[in-house]
């Protein structure tokens, strides 16, 4: 009986150590993440939604005023090609016009200036935050044992990406590691 158990157990830890062996022997998953993703409201990393929203606010008031130049001068624009030129109003069409293309280049300048003060906030905001992420998914690669985490998003741009199992697509896994750990550790 003490020689069956001892076979028996040999055999077992045999097996054991064989599909030890062969799990480790496989070679490590190559999965997808879809940036994109990151800055769904719902379902996106907090973090970078939180600091998105901020830009957002803080821009809010001069985004407005270039929505409501371009509209006055969307108005002109309409005013001026409804116009029949007469001598009477020929000099009025003129100084329109002028005005017109004042506006146009005081917007263009204006809009210019905006993006230029968003891409520094978002420097300051947004770049602290995409690297942070960048190391997290470093992190969760490793832990997770995949071999190669390509971006989904940039992959369909580039036309690269013709099908996607829903298996390799770790977006929510990863966002909800994300979440979850950037809740727990500050961002340095």
């Amino acid at each position: 009986m003490f020689k069956v158990y001892r076979l028996v157990s040999i055999a077992i830890f045999v097996v054991a150590m064989s599909v030890a062996a062969y799990s480790q022997a496989l070679p490590p998953k190559s999965v997808l993440i879809s940036t994109a993703a990151f800055y769904d409201e719902k379902a996106g990393i907090a973090k970078l939604i939180s600091a998105e929203k901020q830009i957002d606010g803080e821009f809010a008031k001069e985004i407005k005023e270039l929505e409501d130049g371009n509209a006055k001068l969307a108005a002109i624009a309409a005013e001026l090609q409804k116009a029949t030129v007469t001598e009477a109003n020929e000099a009025a069409l003129l100084a329109k016009k002028s005005e017109g293309e004042s506006l146009q280049r005081t917007l263009a300048y204006r809009k210019t200036d905006i993006e230029a003060k968003i891409d520094q906030r978002r420097k300051l905001l947004i770049e602290p935050i995409t690297f942070d992420i960048g190391k997290a998914i470093a992190e969760f690669g490793k832990k997770n044992n995949y071999g190669a985490i390509y971006d989904a998003s940039k992959l369909a741009e580039t036309g690269v990406l013709l099908f996607v199992a829903d298996s390799t697509d770790i977006t929510k896994d990863f966002i909800a590691f994300y979440n979850a750990r950037a809740a727990a550790v500050p961002v340095k």
